[in-house]
C-alpha cells in the first residue's frame, strides 16, 4: 500500500519542484524584462518635450503657409488688377490715338465734323478743337493716373514677391519637422504601451513572487500531496522499521519452521498418547500368546530347529559384517569403473574441445600480441599528443555557458515573439490610427478653410477687395465727370508695415485707404477744399449706390442731393450739374434740394417753396 504512495509522492514532489523551477525562471525573465522596460519609460519625458517642441515649431510653420497662401492670394488679386490696368490704359491710349486722329482731321480747313461728318464753321471748329483737346488731356491724365497704379501694384508684387520666397525659405524644414514629429509620436505610443506592459510585468513578478512565498503555486498538485501525506500518516509506515522487521523475519524463520515440526510431532505425540493403552494392552496379549507360542508353537520347534542348524553351520557374525564392508568398497571401484567407461566415451569429444580451446587460446594469444602493439603505438602516440584535459575542461564550461545563453536567447525568442505579436497589434492599431487621421486631417483641413473662408480675411474680404476695383472705376468715372478729369481716386486694401529699421522686405498689413490725387500729385483728403470734398463724397456715394442696386438685382429709381453745393464754385457747379444731366438717364427721379440760383435755373422742372405767414408755399414749375 505504501510503496504506490511514496512513488506518487516523489512524482508530485518532482513536478512541485519544476513548477517552482519555471516560476523562477519566469521571475527572472520577466524582471530582466521589466528593468528593460523601465529604461525605457525612462525616456518618455525627454520625447515628450521633444514632441511639444517639434509641434511648437510646426504649428508656427502652419501660420507661415497660411500667411504665405494669403500673401500668393495678395500677390494674385495686385497681379489681377494690375492687369485690368493695364487692360484701361491699353484702352485709354487707344482713345488718345483716335482723338489725335481727329485733331489731325480738325487741323485741315474746311474740315467736316468727325461725328456728324457735317462742314465746320470756324467757330465751331474751334470749339470741336478745344473740347477734343481737352477729352485728350483728360485721357492723357487717366493714363497717367494708371501708369502711376500699375507702377504701385509692381512695387507691391515685387514686395509680396520678396516675402513669399522669405517664408516659402522658413517652411522649408515643415517636412523633417513633421516626420521627426510623427516618428516622436509613434516612440511615445510605444513607450506608452512599455509602461503599461511595464505595470502588467510588475504585476506579474508580484503575483509570482507572493506565490513563491506563500507556497501558492501547482495547487492542484500540493493538494494531491498533501492527501497522500496523509495517507501515509494514516498507514504509519516507517521504512527504516519495516527493514529491521524484515531481517528479523528471515532470521527467525527457522523458528517457524521448528514451531511446524514440533505441532506435527504434538500431534503424533497426542496421537500416541491416545493409542498407548490400546497398544499396550495388544502387546501384553501378543507377549502372553509369544509365551504360549514359544512353548507349544510348531513354528518355536522350527526355530529351535534352525537355530540347531545355525550354530552347527558355524556362522561368525562379525566376519560377516567385514564382508559387508569390503564388498562396500569395492562397489566405490565398480562406480570409478563405470565412470572410467563413461570417460571413454566422452575423450573423443572432450579432446575436440581441448582442440577448440587451444586454438581459442591462440587466438587470444595473438589478439593479445596485436593489442599490445596497439597499446604500444597508442602509448607511443600519447606521449606526442599535447594534454588537452584543460581544454576539454574550458571546452565544457564554455559548453554549459553557451547551453545557458541558449536557454536565455529561447526566452528571449519567447519574449521577442511576444512583442512582435503586441508590434502586429500595434500595426494594426497604428493602420487603423492614420486611416482616422487621414479623415480628421482632411476635415481639420476643411474646418481651417471654412473658417478662414468665413473669417474676417476670408469671404468678406474677398468680397470687399473684388468689389473694390468696380467702385473704383464708378467712382473714378463719375469724379471725371465732375472735375474735368482733375483728382482721381485709389482704394488701397495692403501696405507695407514699416518698422524702426525701415526694411525693403516689410510684411504687408491689411488696411483700407482711399488716396486722392491730383495735377500736383497724391494728397491726403483732409487737404481738399469743401467743393472738392464734396465732389469726391458724392461720387463716392453714388457709385456705391449703383453698385449696391446691381448686387441687389435692382437698379436706382430715384437720387435725391440735398444741398451741399454752396462750397462749390461756379466752375464746380457746372461740372456738378452737367454729371447730374450725364446721370439723369439712369434714375426716373433725381431730386435736388438748394437756395443756389445757379442750380434753380439749370432745371426745366423745379418746385420752389416759398414761407408766408400762412405757412409754405409750393410752385411746381416747368
Amino acid at each position: 500500500q505504501v510503496s504506490p504512495l511514496l512513488q506518487r509522492r516523489h512524482a508530485l514532489e518532482t513536478d512541485i519542484e519544476r513548477a517552482q523551477a519555471r516560476l523562477t525562471a519566469q521571475l527572472e525573465q520577466l524582471q530582466t524584462r521589466e528593468s528593460q522596460l523601465s529604461s525605457q519609460v525612462a525616456q518618455r519625458p525627454i520625447l515628450k518635450e521633444k514632441a511639444i517642441a517639434v509641434d511648437k515649431q510646426i504649428q508656427a510653420l502652419d501660420k507661415k503657409e497660411i500667411y504665405q497662401k494669403r500673401v500668393k492670394e495678395k500677390g494674385l488679386e495686385r497681379r489681377a488688377f494690375q492687369q485690368r490696368l493695364q487692360e484701361n490704359r491699353h484702352i485709354f491710349q487707344e482713345k488718345l490715338e483716335e482723338l489725335v486722329q481727329k485733331l489731325k482731321l480738325l487741323d485741315v480747313p474746311n474740315a467736316l465734323c468727325p461725328l456728324c461728318e457735317q462742314e465746320l464753321d470756324e467757330s465751331h471748329r474751334h470749339q470741336v478743337i478745344i473740347k477734343t483737346q481737352a477729352k485728350q488731356k483728360d485721357v492723357q491724365e487717366q493714363i497717367w493716373v494708371l501708369q502711376e497704379q500699375i507702377s504701385t501694384c509692381e512695387r507691391e508684387l515685387e514686395i509680396l514677391r520678396q516675402e513669399y520666397n522669405e517664408v516659402k525659405d522658413q517652411m522649408s524644414p515643415r517636412t523633417s519637422l513633421r516626420q521627426e514629429f510623427a516618428q516622436l509620436e509613434v516612440q511615445l505610443q510605444t513607450t506608452s504601451d512599455t509602461q503599461q506592459q511595464q505595470q502588467k510585468i510588475q504585476q506579474e513578478i508580484e503575483d509570482i513572487e507572493k506565490a513563491l512565498c506563500s507556497g501558492q503555486y501547482a495547487l492542484s498538485l500540493q493538494i494531491e500531496l498533501k492527501q497522500l501525506n496523509e495517507k501515509l500518516q494514516q498507514l504509519d509506515y516507517d521504512e527504516q522499521t519495516h527493514a529491521i522487521v524484515r531481517g528479523e523475519i528471515d532470521n527467525l524463520y527457522w523458528v517457524e519452521v521448528k514451531q511446524s515440526k514440533m505441532a506435527d510431532a504434538n500431534r503424533r505425540q497426542a496421537k500416541v498418547d491416545r493409542e498407548k493403552p490400546q497398544i499396550n494392552r495388544e502387546i501384553e496379549n501378543f507377549r502372553q500368546k509369544l509365551q504360549s507360542f514359544s512353548t507349544s508353537a510348531p513354528i518355536c520347534r522350527q526355530i529351535n530347529q534352525i537355530e540347531l542348524e545355525i550354530q552347527a553351520l558355524d556362522y561368525d557374525r562379525i566376519q560377516h559384517q567385514a564382508l559387508l564392508k569390503s564388498l562396500r568398497e569395492t562397489q566405490v571401484w565398480q562406480l570409478r569403473y563405470q565412470e572410467l567407461q563413461q570417460a571413454k566415451e566422452q575423450y573423443p569429444q572432450r579432446c575436440q574441445q581441448k582442440k577448440q580451446r587451444q586454438q581459442r587460446w591462440q587466438y587470444r594469444l595473438t589478439e593479445r600480441d596485436q593489442l599490445k602493439k596497439q597499446l604500444d603505438q597508442l602509448t607511443a602516440q600519447m606521449g606526442g599528443i599535447v594534454d588537452c584535459r584543460s581544454d576539454i575542461e574550458k571546452k565544457e564550461q564554455q559548453l554549459q555557458q553557451q547551453r545557458l545563453q541558449l536557454d536565455a536567447l529561447l526566452g528571449e525568442q519567447g519574449r521577442l515573439q511576444q512583442s512582435l505579436t503586441q508590434l502586429e497589434q500595434v500595426k494594426t492599431q497604428l493602420q487603423e490610427m492614420e486611416e482616422q487621421l487621414k479623415e480628421i486631417t482632411k476635415n481639420q483641413h476643411i474646418y481651417q478653410e471654412l473658417s478662414q473662408a468665413f473669417g474676417k480675411n476670408g469671404i468678406q474680404t474677398l468680397m470687399i477687395e473684388n468689389i473694390l476695383p468696380q467702385l473704383e472705376a464708378e467712382t473714378n468715372h463719375i469724379l471725371a465727370r465732375l472735375t474735368g478729369n482733375q483728382l482721381h481716386i485709389q482704394f488701397v486694401t495692403q501696405k507695407a508695415r514699416r518698422s524702426g529699421s525701415k526694411r525693403k522686405n516689410s510684411k504687408l498689413i491689411d488696411t483700407l485707404e482711399i488716396l486722392i490725387a491730383d495735377s500736383r500729385g497724391t494728397r491726403a483728403y483732409e487737404t481738399y477744399s469743401g467743393g472738392e470734398a464734396f465732389r469726391i463724397n458724392f461720387s463716392v456715394r453714388l457709385a456705391l449706390a449703383q453698385m449696391l442696386a446691381q448686387q441687389a438685382g435692382t437698379s436706382l429709381q430715384m437720387l435725391i442731393i440735398d444741398e451741399g453745393f454752396s462750397t462749390q464754385d461756379p466752375d464746380g457747379c457746372d461740372r456738378l450739374i452737367a454729371a447730374i444731366n450725364a446721370i439723369s438717364s439712369d434714375f426716373s427721379c433725381i431730386l435736388t434740394v438748394t437756395h443756389i440760383q445757379q442750380f434753380k435755373e439749370a432745371f426745366q422742372h423745379r418746385i420752389e417753396v416759398d414761407k408766408t405767414d400762412d405757412g409754405s408755399q409750393l410752385l411746381l414749375l416747368s
